[in-house]
């Protein structure tokens, strides 16, 4: 079965437009018609037009740029590459926040505000700054306060503004602006001895309680709690240096690694003047920056700049587990017992806006906001195709690397949507072809002696056991397969590659050949015009075929009786059919055969699509445009090709999709190309039948010639082009069966309904009863 590919490792550069990110993912589409120009001539009369399958280049995408600004009780906002979005915890609904569309980020207010307000500031000609409240899900809670000149450094958490004030003696009081006039702004009354610099240390707050930073008498950091409206300050009870502050309406909680109970959290009520809890938690380093979170009767925390995220339970019912696996930004919602949004990635890989909380069976539960999109970072480049029994594969590269992706397209007449198939990095166009019996043939170069290597098999995985090839450096290409050999060619040199022993069993100068079940057509340097047929593993020959002219091809296809051939030197070509012995005219270059049609690509671009039909006329299958240029004046086996044993062709279009039509349903019938069927048995029976194209079903019957008795039937579906049968000599029963004749039978049935079943009979003799 001819793959005709042909090599060409130079990568195309056109570029597609206008691709969205979910026409660019590897799905499949199916269209009711082609996309190209083919004329009603390519089926009967009131024929249907074929189905055409669409995949697009697999572009690479990443997460889009998200940013988790600012958190309400009932929502987050977050950026989303330029836009300002709001996504309510309600229900998960995404909206633009339009009044913040000429607002820098660096201006926005990070944190969180009880009443679902987004916060900005916005200095004013006269040196104060207005910050402005915006009321996401209720407008009536929108309003400005205006903070006077001379308050300095800004530190705005929810209803309130903390700032400095110089005294003129170079040092700083702490304000809380309200608003109106600066008179009427509470000096924050800080512990005796206590100072603060010209910036505010805000880190944390619940409704008027915020949580501030300060230095003590003797120069120690010292913190406490606030209450804004009138100024006063509690001490925290807080030993040595200590970080990931936080306030809820039920707790106040920090990290530290010093003082009593070593490193943790400490934990207590927001009301308590009891000493705190301590939660210790395994950090990874002696001296990473911890950010922990209090919620519920757990500790959610993480080390560094990024996750994991993880919860450790203090009480309660909820275990010691990782929340994600990495996380970007984490908010404190400090309504409650308290509760979390984060962005990070989980383990199964999706990157969303998440909010942690206790539900009521008082475990820390999940619920996505929103998933972080995908968009494009890089165009796919289709670079290489195949097509083979329903089998479509394309080499796409994408950011410098080439990997081999596959999709079953069917083997109905029409193309169909079918499953993905394993995807081999690294492979070029040359280097891959299917149609063997054991699966996708392709060349890796073994790193160590340069060599070429053939490795057959459907698994990615699969590269033990390989068939060393020619010593070439690695430059060689398939140029055909059939189901049990590989035609090799490297260094003006071709080999025949027997898979099914792992030999190399045949070794001529490149010239014209193609394989053909098990068969190797070769032209005959010595007799122009002549075709022989020989048996790759004895070099015998068993057919011969005349064409009629006067050069030797350089080029040979075969496709069941069809054989194209090409003399370029002597701008020559034709088909042949080795059963009627017609003759049927062809281009030199550019050209595929099919079953009973043929594909030329023009000087212009375009394919042209011939009908081969037995009587010795042709028809016109019509034209497919749009194809993308090739790198080099082929484009056989890199923008377009077909399945040699079906109507169906594959052709990359300019924008790299890549189409899969049925220009010809013409088919020839199914056959048995070829069999190997032993004529005796002692106890022991290994059958094997080829068929031209894929079957639905087969089955194979064993029956006595003595009495006319079945003793054995066995059945299959769903074959590519083999059935096997591997006898142990017994019956349905599982005795022995009498020594004596036997007849086989075989029938299969086309998995493109089109035609009878096929059926292949002989005879049987076991030996040992």
């Amino acid at each position: 079965m001819s793959r005709h590919l042909y090599m060409n490792n130079r990568r195309a550069h056109s570029r597609r437009t206008g691709l969205t990110a979910g026409a660019a993912a590897v799905a499949v589409v199916l269209a009711t018609g082609l996309a190209t120009a083919l004329p009603t001539t390519a089926h009967a009369a009131g024929e249907a037009e074929a189905a055409e399958v669409l995949i697009p280049a697999p572009d690479r995408f990443d997460d889009g740029p998200e940013t988790v600004l600012a958190t309400g009780s009932q929502g987050v906002l977050h950026r989303e590459g330029l836009s300002y979005l709001w996504t309510n915890t309600y229900n998960s609904r995404t909206k633009a926040v339009p009044e913040l569309d000429d607002v820098a980020e660096d201006m926005l207010v990070h944190g969180h505000d009880e009443a679902n307000r987004v916060i900005y500031t916005r200095p004013r000609a006269d040196g104060g700054t207005d910050v402005v409240r915006i009321g996401v899900e209720d407008p009536s809670f929108t309003s400005t306060v205006k903070v006077p000149a001379g308050y300095l450094n800004l530190r705005i958490s929810g209803g309130w503004v903390l700032a400095t004030v110089e005294r003129g003696d170079g040092t700083y009081e702490l304000r809380v602006a309200r608003g109106g006039a600066a008179a009427d702004d509470p000096v924050v009354q800080l512990p005796a001895g206590a100072t603060v610099g010209a910036e505010p240390v805000l880190l944390s707050s619940w409704s008027n309680q915020l949580v501030i930073g300060y230095r003590l008498a003797d120069g120690s950091p010292g913190y406490g709690i606030l209450t804004a409206y009138n100024g006063r300050v509690v001490p925290l009870p807080v030993t040595g240096e200590a970080s990931s502050f936080r306030i809820t309406q039920t707790t106040v909680s920090w990290f530290s690694r010093g003082g009593d109970g070593g490193p943790g959290v400490r934990v207590r009520q927001r009301e308590s003047t009891a000493a705190p809890r301590v939660v210790p938690i395994a950090t990874a380093s002696p001296d990473s920056d911890v950010t922990s979170y209090v919620v519920g009767d757990n500790v959610l925390w993480y080390e560094g700049l990024t996750g994991p995220l993880y919860l450790t339970p203090f009480a309660g019912a909820d275990t010691t587990r990782m929340l994600l696996g990495s996380v970007w930004g984490t908010f404190l919602r400090t309504e409650g017992t308290g509760s979390v949004v984060a962005l990070g990635r989980s383990g199964d890989g999706k990157n969303a806006i998440r909010l942690f909380s206790v539900d009521g069976l008082e475990l820390v539960s999940e619920l996505v906001l929103r998933e972080v999109p995908r968009v494009k970072t890089a165009d796919g480049e289709i670079g290489a195709l195949s097509l083979d029994r329903g089998r479509l594969r394309y080499m796409n590269h994408l950011a410098g690397d080439a990997t081999l992706h596959g999709k079953v397209v069917g083997t109905g007449l029409d193309p169909a949507e079918g499953a993905r198939l394993a995807d081999f990095p690294g492979l070029t166009a040359g280097r891959f072809a299917d149609g063997t019996d054991e699966g996708l043939a392709r060349l890796l170069r073994d790193p160590e002696s340069g060599r070429d290597v053939l490795v057959t098999g459907d698994g990615p995985d699969q590269q033990d056991g390989g068939i060393p090839l020619a010593d070439m450096n690695g430059l060689g290409r398939i140029v055909d397969t059939s189901p049990e050999f590989v035609l090799y060619e490297a260094g003006g040199r071709q080999y025949v590659v027997d898979i099914a022993h792992d030999l190399v069993v045949r070794d001529q100068r490149a010239q014209g050949a193609a394989l053909a079940g098990d068969r190797l057509y070769k032209s005959a340097p010595g007799k122009p015009g002549t075709v022989n047929v020989v048996d790759p593993r004895s070099g015998r020959a068993t057919a011969s075929h005349d064409l009629g002219v006067d050069c030797v091809p350089s080029e040979l296809q075969v496709s069941g009786s069809l054989v194209y051939w090409s003399c370029a030197s002597r701008d020559a070509a034709g088909v042949y059919d080795t059963v009627t012995h017609r003759d049927y005219p062809a281009p030199v270059s550019r050209v595929l055969l099919g079953d009973r049609f043929l594909a030329a690509r023009e000087a212009s671009g375009e394919l042209r699509l011939t009908a081969l039909r037995p009587d010795g006329s042709t028809g016109d299958l019509g034209t497919v445009t749009g194809l993308k240029p090739p790198t080099d004046d082929d484009g056989r086996g890199t923008t377009w090709t077909l399945d040699p044993a079906a109507g169906k062709l594959a052709w990359v279009g300019t924008d790299d999709t890549v189409h899969v039509t049925a220009p010809q349903q013409a088919v020839s019938p199914l056959g048995v190309t070829h069999s190997a069927v032993p004529a005796t048995s002692a106890g022991g029976w290994k059958a094997a039948w080829w068929l031209s194209r894929p079957a639905a079903s087969w089955k194979v019957t064993l029956v006595r010639r003595s009495n006319g008795e079945t003793v054995r039937t066995w059945t299959g579906e769903d074959t590519r082009g083999t059935v096997r049968v591997d006898w142990d000599g017994t019956s349905a029963s599982g005795d022995p069966v009498p020594a004596g004749g036997y007849t086989w039978r075989l029938t299969a049935a086309p998995a493109d309904g089109s035609g009878d079943d096929v059926t292949a009979s002989g005879t049987l003799r076991v030996t040992a009863g």
